[in-house]
C-alpha cells in the first residue's frame, strides 16, 4: 500500500477510536457521578420553572363550604342523613329562600312557612342550625349544588386530617366523658364543662365563663374546630390548658362529641340554669334551716342546760 494511504487509514482509525465513548465503569469516579447526577438535576429544573397554571387546581370554594359546613348531615346524591338530600335542591327551592332557610331555619319553621315545617315534620326533632352564610358564600354553595346537578351527585371533598363527623360510638362517648369531666385528661386540665354548657348535660348545667357549645361544631366547621382545640386560641383557653394541653386522641374525641351534638338543631334551654341555680339556693337555704332546727332541738331534748341558761 501506498505510503500516504497507509498514513491516512492510521489517521481515521485514530478518529474511529476517539470516537467511542468508554464505558461507564472505566470512566473515573468523579464522571461517573457528574453523568449519573446531570439528568436528575436538569429534570428538578424543569420542575422548579413550571409555570404556576400547572400546580393542582385548588377545590372550588362551594365544595369546602359544603364539606365544612353542610356534609355532616346532608348528602348530594346518596340520599338522605340527618337532613335531607339535596340532589336536586336547585329545582325543588329558589335561591333566596335557600338563603333565608340556612341562615335561620327556627325562624321560618316558627313563623310557618309550608316548605320549612314540612321538613322539621319529616326529620324531627333535627332543626337544622343557624348558617350565616353571607351572599358570596351562598352563590359559591349554589353553584357548586348546580355542578353536582349536572354530575348526577357529588362526594364531599378531602380537607384533611380525619373529621369530627367520622367519630364511632365509642370516641364520641369519651368526648362526652371528657367534656363533663368523668374522665380526666391526661396532662391534668380542667373539664370543659367548668366553663362551658351543652344542650341536655347535667342537671345543674355547665358553666358560663365560656359560650354554649351546643352549636359550635356547625359554625366552625371542621376548619375552624381543629385549631381552636389544638391551639387554645383564646386568652381564657391558653390561660387554663397553657400547661396542660390535650393530646390528639382527646382532641379528636371532643370533636366527635360536639360534632354529634351539633347534629340536632334544638335550642338549648336558655331558662334551665336560672331555676336549677334558684332550686340548688333554696335547697342550701333549707338544708341549713333543718341543721339549725335539729342543732336547737338536741339542747331541748333533756340534756344539760349551759350554765347560766335557767337564770
Amino acid at each position: 500500500m501506498p505510503l500516504h494511504l497507509e498514513e491516512s487509514s492510521k489517521r481515521q482509525a485514530t478518529r474511529a477510536h476517539l470516537s467511542v465513548a468508554p464505558p461507564l465503569h472505566s470512566r473515573p469516579p468523579v464522571i461517573r457521578m457528574l453523568q449519573l447526577i446531570a439528568p436528575l438535576a436538569l429534570g428538578a429544573v424543569a420542575l422548579a420553572t413550571l409555570p404556576a397554571h400547572a400546580a393542582e387546581t385548588p377545590p372550588d370554594p362551594g365544595a369546602v363550604l359544603f364539606s365544612e359546613r353542610c356534609s355532616t348531615c346532608h348528602n348530594i346524591g346518596s340520599g338522605a342523613k340527618v337532613g335531607p338530600d339535596l340532589f336536586g335542591v336547585i329545582t325543588r327551592r329558589t335561591k333566596p329562600w335557600f338563603a333565608q332557610f340556612v341562615r335561620s331555619p327556627a325562624r321560618l319553621i316558627d313563623g310557618g312557612d309550608p316548605i320549612a315545617t314540612a321538613l322539621y315534620q319529616k326529620f324531627q326533632p333535627v332543626k337544622m342550625p343557624d348558617q350565616p352564610l353571607t351572599d358570596s358564600e351562598v352563590d359559591a354553595v349554589w353553584a357548586y349544588f348546580t355542578s353536582c346537578n349536572d354530575k348526577g351527585g357529588c362526594q364531599p371533598v378531602a380537607l384533611g386530617p380525619r373529621w369530627g363527623t367520622d367519630g364511632s360510638t365509642e370516641e364520641i362517648a369519651r368526648g362526652r366523658d371528657i367534656f363533663l369531666g368523668d374522665r380526666r385528661l391526661q396532662r391534668g386540665g380542667a373539664p370543659c364543662f367548668s366553663c362551658h354548657n351543652v344542650r341536655g348535660e347535667g342537671w345543674m348545667g355547665g358553666g358560663t365563663l365560656g359560650p354554649d357549645l351546643t352549636f359550635s361544631y356547625a359554625r366552625l366547621g371542621e376548619k375552624g374546630m381543629g385549631p381552636l382545640l389544638s391551639e387554645m386560641s383564646s386568652p381564657v383557653m391558653r390561660s387554663v390548658y397553657g400547661h396542660a394541653v390535650l393530646e390528639d386522641d382527646e382532641q379528636y374525641a371532643l370533636k366527635a362529641y360536639l360534632a354529634d351534638i351539633a347534629r340536632n338543631g334544638t335550642l338549648p334551654r336558655k331558662d334551665r340554669d336560672f331555676f336549677a341555680l334558684g332550686l340548688e339556693g333554696m335547697l342550701v337555704v333549707l338544708g341549713a334551716f333543718v341543721l339549725r332546727a335539729g342543732g336547737g332541738g338536741g339542747r331541748s331534748g333533756g340534756g344539760p342546760l349551759p350554765p347560766g341558761a335557767a337564770s
